[in-house]
């Protein structure tokens, strides 16, 4: 039976998303088709010119009066400077929230095995306990690993932590969860998630949407897809078998534990 996990980020931002123009600026700026017509969750990129990573988004559509766009904090103040750059008339407002946390839910496979906290019904759910409610929705890492992801006050975190270690789910700190998904090639954070690297890059083409509108770096993002010019692929390695690529021209480590690293590598050398 696999092992269950659960981690809470400390470097997310929560934001509201508000504005009867909102939905068609995020969706004129990000590679992903952004609906907030239904309860969902919806993940997108936002790229610059050149189809460089300013930031990912997670776009938490809870009901009519509550729309949560969840980012990196370090990419905050550029991904945030960058949408004031392209509203002119547009009636939108981004505005903090304080007091939320999120905890990821997932297990080693890829696919979750467990319906703890999933229902059938609503992408997104509100789930009532004695010490308040929290949100929940079936989402992924960046990697298409997938996760059920819950939103909550932070006051609730030790109640909530108590109901998980219940049902049966192990807790990972920061070197645990930084190894995981290193082992899992999971791109998170301000490591993987920049202006170093375009989404295709980081193995990120199902956040991007061919079909919807322009946006943003789609003319240089469509042409490296269209041409098959991507010429970097996010991979991981073991540290001490895997000298040469680790060494290799032009390749760049973005995160590393003491045995294994996430690293960017030119395809020429992956035959591939």
């Amino acid at each position: 039976m696999q092992q269950k996990y659960f981690y809470q980020p400390t470097n997310i931002v929560f934001l509201s998303l508000k504005g009867n123009d909102s939905v068609d600026l995020i969706n004129r700026l990000s590679t992903n088709n952004v609906n907030v017509d239904k309860n969902g969750i919806t993940q997108t990129i936002f790229t610059n010119e050149n189809g460089r990573i300013i930031d990912i988004a997670s776009i938490w559509n809870i009901d009519a009066n509550n729309t949560t766009f969840i980012c990196n904090f370090e990419n905050k103040k550029t991904l945030i400077e960058w949408i004031d750059k392209f509203t002119f008339d547009e009636e939108i407002e981004l505005n903090e929230i304080e007091g939320l946390n999120l905890i990821h839910l997932f297990n080693d496979s890829q696919i979750i095995n467990f319906d703890n906290f999933i229902s059938s019904g609503q992408v997104i759910n509100k789930i009532e306990k004695q010490f308040g409610h929290f949100y929940s929705g079936k989402t992924s890492f960046y990697s298409k690993h997938e996760s059920v992801d819950l939103i909550f006050n932070k006051d609730n975190k030790i109640e909530l932590k108590k109901i998980l270690s219940a049902e049966g789910f192990n807790e990972l700190n920061e070197k645990q969860f930084k190894s995981f998904r290193i082992k899992k090639t999971i791109p998170y954070g301000v490591n993987e998630i920049n202006s170093l690297f375009n989404p295709l890059e980081l193995n990120l083409i199902h956040l991007i949407d061919f079909e919807k509108g322009c946006y943003i770096g789609q003319e240089v993002i469509a042409r490296l897809d269209t041409y098959n010019k991507v010429q970097k692929k996010l991979i991981t390695l073991n540290k001490k078998t895997s000298e040469d690529l680790l060494n290799s021209a032009g390749s760049q480590i973005t995160s590393q534990d003491d045995d294994n690293c996430m690293i960017v590598v030119r395809k020429k050398f992956l035959n591939i």
